[in-house]
C-alpha cells in the first residue's frame, strides 16, 4: 500500500460551532485515537483534498506531520457533506508497521474476456474487498484476472490468489464479476 503524508496540527476548537468556524477558514478537524490517547488535530483542505484524490481507496496509510512528530496511522472513517461535495472530519487509528487491522482495497480487473468477443459485457460487482492483515502486508489493489471468463460464467473468490498474509472475510462463492448478455 502507497504510503501518504499529511501535515497535522493540534487543535484546542472542540463543539459543532467552534469546528464549523475552523471549516470556513479552510480547515479541517479530526481525530487520532490509538495508543491510549485521544489527540484533536486539523489539516487544510486543500492537503486533504490532495491526499483524497490521490488514493484509490478510503483506506488510506498516512505518515502524518504531527507538529513535527511523524505518526502513522491509517484513515477510519471520513465523515463528508455531499451536498458541498467536502470532506468535514477525519478519523485517523495510529498504528504501527505489525498492527492488524481491516481495510478495503481495491479489486482491479485484469485482461478481456472471452465471452466479450461473443457479445457479452463485464459486470463488476465487487469493487472494494475487505481484508485483513498488518498495515505493511495492506495491498494497493487486488487483481483479478478475467480473462478466462465466457459469456454468462462468473469469477468467484475462490478463483482469486490474495497477497501472502492477507485474507478476507469473503468465503470462496463470493462472485467479483461476471460477463453478462447486455
Amino acid at each position: 500500500m502507497t504510503k501518504h503524508t499529511l501535515k497535522v496540527s493540534k487543535r484546542e476548537a472542540v463543539g459543532t460551532g467552534k469546528l464549523n468556524a475552523l471549516r470556513a477558514q479552510g480547515l479541517i478537524p479530526g481525530v487520532i485515537y490509538g495508543n491510549g490517547e485521544n489527540i484533536n488535530v486539523q489539516a487544510t483542505a486543500a492537503d486533504v483534498r490532495v491526499l483524497l484524490n490521490e488514493a484509490d481507496t478510503d483506506s488510506i496509510l498516512v505518515n502524518l506531520d504531527l507538529d513535527g512528530k511523524s505518526v502513522l496511522a491509517l484513515v477510519k472513517d471520513i465523515q463528508r457533506n455531499w451536498l458541498k461535495d467536502g470532506v468535514t472530519h477525519l478519523d485517523f487509528q495510529a498504528v504501527t508497521p505489525d498492527t492488524v487491522v481491516k481495510a478495503k482495497v481495491l479489486v482491479k480487473l485484469v485482461g478481456t474476456p472471452a465471452g466479450v468477443a461473443t457479445g457479452g459485457q463485464v459486470n463488476q460487482i465487487i469493487h472494494d474487498l475487505p481484508v485483513k492483515c498488518a498495515v505493511k502486508d495492506i495491498p494497493c489493489c487486488v487483481k483479478a484476472d478475467i480473462s478466462a471468463l465466457q459469456l454468462d460464467e462468473s469469477l468467484r473468490m475462490a478463483q482469486v490468489e490474495l497477497p501472502a498474509n492477507v485474507s478476507t472475510p469473503f468465503n470462496g462463492t463470493v462472485v467479483l464479476a461476471s460477463v453478462v448478455k447486455p
